[in-house]
């Protein structure tokens, strides 16, 4: 009896799920199998058994007629036996094969909507965020203390500059830096003391954020790098939105300098893909959780190493969300970016990687033959 209750507890801990549902009516379907081919060979038995003992009782004559009628009504219930056993495996046989399919269909589909749903839940908090970052650089570059350091330059207008980005880079703790520079290139000033020293009068001009923050048309418009390591920064990993600073801070004046927002984005990055997940361990033990760039490199994932490399997503058909199962058999499901108000979102995608038990294993989690 202890024996017994210990079973029943231990199946009944283990975690319900589209794959473990089908194991299960797989397991029913095999089950009815067995006993509708145990019946069919039975039947024949006393089929078989029946027309001997016609034969003997015809052999017995006028002392066999009455074993002869009870041959007779067992032949009978054997013929019913196997009409019966027939429609069953016509029917009910039918219905579970029937069952099997439509369930390996539900597997496929409950494991990978409900990925698919948290694949875009994750990149959409993260672009909603980002969303703000556009308007913190375009709306910062019209402070005058920015543009009168550049229009009139002066130690004092500088200092005060630089002051002014380190009150707000003080208080916008999601921001690494933010850097000012003139128009061709060279550094002003820096928000974040610790790198000041290094940074000012340094040459950006090559830096890909400046040269495309020149070629905004107006206060309006706004640029956004790649994410990256600055070797500026202690190779920290960054993602710059960068602007125009024009003259007497408005949008259609004179190109000054530009202004670049260093976003910490590893602080911010992983916090998405380790935090905002909010797997339960057990599940977390087996499923990463990515972030991917336009170009599918990986910008953030709960196994850091990853971050950087090329992530083989199979998705030909160019599909805005999607899964399919990879070939050790893990579930990958991925959901591009909806973009947020005018902000594209850059075309990223949140992925998520979970390996799932084989289905021997559950077959013996379950008890199932």
């Amino acid at each position: 009896m202890p024996q017994a209750e210990y079973q029943t507890s231990s199946v009944s801990e283990i975690r319900a799920t589209p794959r473990s549902m089908r194991l299960v009516t797989e397991s029913i379907g095999v089950d009815l199998e067995r006993f509708s081919a145990d019946n069919a060979h039975i039947v024949r038995q006393i089929r078989l058994l029946a027309i001997n003992a016609l034969i003997e009782a015809a052999r017995a004559g006028e002392t066999g007629k009455g074993f002869a009628v009870v041959a007779n009504e067992v032949q009978r219930l054997a013929q019913g036996a196997n009409e019966t056993a027939e429609r069953f495996q016509e029917n009910v046989l039918g219905r579970i094969r029937q069952s099997r399919d439509m369930a390996d269909d539900l597997v496929e589909q409950m494991e990978g909507v409900r990925l698919i749903d948290l694949a875009q839940t994750l990149v959409q908090f993260i672009v909603r965020n980002l969303f703000e970052r556009t308007a913190d650089v375009r709306w910062w570059a019209t402070d005058s203390a920015l543009w009168e350091a550049l229009e009139q330059p002066s130690a004092e207008r500088v200092q005060h500059a630089a002051a002014r980005l380190g009150v707000i880079n003080r208080f916008y703790t999601v921001y690494l830096d933010l850097v000012m520079t003139d128009a061709k290139g060279r550094v002003i000033a820096s928000a974040n003391p610790r790198y000041q020293r290094n940074l000012v009068n340094k040459d950006l001009s090559n830096e890909d954020w400046f040269r495309a923050a020149r070629t905004c048309r107006s206060g309006d418009d706004y640029v956004v790098d790649t994410v990256r390591r600055s070797p500026l920064h202690d190779d920290r990993d960054i993602l710059i939105y960068a602007t125009g600073i024009r003259a007497g801070g408005k949008t259609d004046g004179a190109l000054l300098g530009t202004l670049g927002v260093y976003f910490d984005w590893k602080a911010q990055g992983q916090a998405i893909v380790e935090k905002e997940a909010n797997l339960p361990p057990q599940v977390a033990a087996s499923t990463e959780v990515l972030l991917l760039d336009g170009s599918n490199m990986v910008i953030a994932s709960s196994r850091p190493e990853r971050i950087y490399t090329h992530f083989a997503l199979n998705n030909p058909r160019n599909l805005g969300k999607g899964s399919y199962y990879d070939q050790s058999g893990a579930i990958v499901a991925f959901a591009k970016t909806l973009g947020y108000e005018d902000y594209d979102g850059l075309g990223w995608s949140g992925v998520i990687v979970q390996n799932l038990d084989s289905d021997d294993l559950l077959r013996q989690q379950l008890r199932l033959k």
